[in-house]
């Protein structure tokens, strides 16, 4: 996902330069399709890859989170872990 993130953005933003593409890859427009036609992106507030999850048993999936009904104001990917308002992360809070 990393390396594909990162070739997607410098594809996208049609720089090499370091700082542009990671620029990009935390801008909103930034979008990685990887999960059967959902595209991933990175939280903005602590840099992680918002993806669903797949919640199975040992011989058959269940379901896919985040769960119908669930809502987020910015990305159905955000129900899942902290939100904002709970992150202690600093390292975006330049951002």
């Amino acid at each position: 996902m990393a390396i594909r993130s990162i070739g997607e953005a410098a594809t996208r933003a049609k720089t090499v330069n370091t700082g542009d593409i990671i620029a990009y890859l935390r801008s909103a427009e930034f979008e990685l399709a990887a999960f059967k036609g959902r595209k991933l992106s990175y939280r903005a507030w602590n840099g992680q890859l918002r993806q669903p999850i797949l919640l199975a048993t040992a011989k058959l999936p269940v379901t896919v989170s985040p769960q119908p009904g669930f809502l987020h104001q910015s990305s159905e990917l955000d129900t899942l872990g902290p939100d904002k308002p709970e992150s202690t992360c600093k390292a975006y809070a330049s951002q």
